[in-house]
This record gives structure tokens, sequence and C-alpha cells, in this order.
């Protein structure tokens, strides 16, 4: 599937695309979802009219089995699972390190919802030639101290971009991040010739404007394929208890031994073994800030 809509897809067939539609049963079977067909995903399809006619389209029959998956929850209060994209091989989280303002807690839930999934993720820094490069690092180092890869890139001056298409190749990728943040001015750096609308951060909220209006898969000259993400703002997670959230942030394994209690949540109790280590620097304070709102809000959901 290279491209999902709310009733029309269009689905790569041998080199070319056929766009398709669904069965009226498979519809049926997205309870509790917004959607249950996204980008990425494996289909059984059925043509209705022989391949050569140039009116025939295909008829979705069957959603095969998922190597991976990422979801949130839905906007307007949650209640149902929003899938992204399936069969991901990475998650690329493309944050501005100026215009818009750096969200290190959305940032935050990125990157928790992907360790919940198990899926690679990877920091792209855009923007650099925007600010100095002591910011740049200073903005990376928390991720960098967690295990993750962070690349520093810049669209403009066509800097960086090497190493990320390294990283892209012969891999199925999603471009994931807020609005505003050069996803798609980023994609058409690396892909030339790319027919994706790109828009200014709005100068009254300092917030980007969103301009991708559906993920849709794009193939790459060096193998592989990625996909442009909608801008996001709000991110909740889906499907995680309280007691999941310390084992997606992966810098916390090394402390948690020196907790007094087994199943501390390193929020209030007594010996916190990781409390200690953010007080003593080896935490990075800020994503501890962040994985204390998150788990206040899971908390909240859960009661």
């Amino acid at each position: 599937m290279i491209r999902a809509g709310s009733d029309r897809f269009q689905v790569a067939l041998g080199e070319g695309e056929l766009p398709c539609r669904l069965r009226g049963r498979i519809k049926k079977e997205r309870t509790g979802r917004v959607r249950n067909v996204v980008v990425g995903d494996r289909v059984k399809v059925a043509l209705t009219g022989p391949p050569e006619d140039p009116l025939a389209e295909g008829i979705i029959e069957e959603v095969l089995p998922r190597d991976s998956l990422l979801s949130r929850a839905s906007a307007g209060g949650g209640l149902r699972e929003q899938l992204l994209m399936a069969n991901l091989d990475r998650v690329f989280l493309v944050m501005a390190v100026a215009e818009p303002e750096f969200p290190s807690l959305l940032l935050d839930r990125f990157l928790a919802a992907s360790e919940f999934r198990g899926l690679e993720a990877q920091l792209v820094l855009n923007k650099v030639d925007l600010v100095p490069p002591a910011r740049v690092e200073q903005l990376g180092e928390p991720y960098r101290r967690a295990g993750y890869p962070v690349l520093a890139v810049s669209a403009l001056e066509m800097s960086g971009l090497e190493a990320l298409r390294e990283a892209m190749t012969d891999r199925l990728s999603l471009f994931l991040g807020p609005s505003g943040t050069g996803k798609s001015t980023l994609l058409q750096a690396l892909q030339p010739g790319l027919e994706i609308a790109t828009q200014a951060v709005s100068r009254g909220s300092g917030q980007g404007r969103h301009t991708t209006s559906a993920t849709e898969l794009h193939p790459l000259d060096g193998g592989g394929f990625v996909a442009d993400s909608p801008g996001v703002r709000e991110f909740e997670l889906w499907g995680m208890e309280p007691r999941d959230l310390a084992d997606c942030f992966p810098e916390f394994a090394r402390e948690e031994p020196a907790c007094r209690f087994p199943d501390c949540s390193h929020s209030h109790e007594p010996g916190c073994g990781l409390r200690e280590a953010v007080e003593a620097g080896r935490i990075d304070a800020g994503r501890y800030e962040n994985y204390q709102k998150i788990l206040a809000s899971l908390r909240d959901k859960s009661s």
C-alpha cells in the first residue's frame, strides 16, 4: 500500500500503481480503529477488469499479517487506535532546531511509542543552519546518551544528507514530526523530483502549518521507500500501561537495579535509583521530566 485515504487507496502492483477500494467486510473489521488499512500494508487485491483496461481498479480482499506497526490514540479523546504505518523498518523523527521551537516532550512521546512497538528510531535535527553548532550539540546530546543515532542536517544548505540517505537505503522508513520541521523539503532534497507541497512556518504562532495531508510512500533511487506523514502536534500513546513506560526510556535500564523497590515507578518512591541518577547527572533531567509528564497522562487515562 503506497497511499491510503478514507475510502480510496493506491497499491503498488508490479512496476505500476492500481487504484483500489476496500471490500465491505474489511471495513466492518475496523472496530476500535480509525481505519484498519494503512500505508505499508501488504494486501491481496482482486481486479474488476482486465489489467490492460485503464478503468480497471482493485478490490482489497485481505490485509496480510504485519511485521511491525506504529499507531497512536485518535484525536478527540483517544478512544480509538489510529494506525500510522505498517511493516516499517525505521522511524526518522524529524525535528527542527528552531522555527518552530524544539518540542522535546513530543519527541519523547514519539520515541516511547517507537520503543513500545520495537521499532528502530533515529533523530534527525533539521535546519541546523539557523543556530550555532553548540546549540545543535546541546539538543542532540541527551538522545545520543540514551543510545539513539542523531543526524544533523540542513535541507537548505544540503548538509548532512549523505548520512541520512545511507540510513534510509533499502529500508521502509517513515518521516515523522511536527508541522514546519521541514520533512517534505528534506525529502525533496534527498530525492529530487518528488512533488511535495511545502509551506513556511506561521509567523503569528511560530508553529508549522500542515502541508502533507496523507501519508504516502515514495521510492528512493538508492533502494527502499520512505513515507512522508502529515505534521503532528499531539501524540497520545496507544496500548501502553503506566508500568510499560520506563522500559521505553532505554537509558533508565542501567540505573533501575539501584531502586529500593522492584516495582518502582521512578516518580515518588523512596530510594529510587533513577532519581539519584538524575541528581548526579547520569540521566538527563529533561528526559526524566518528560517521562514524569507522560507517566501522569497514562495514569489519567487508566484511572
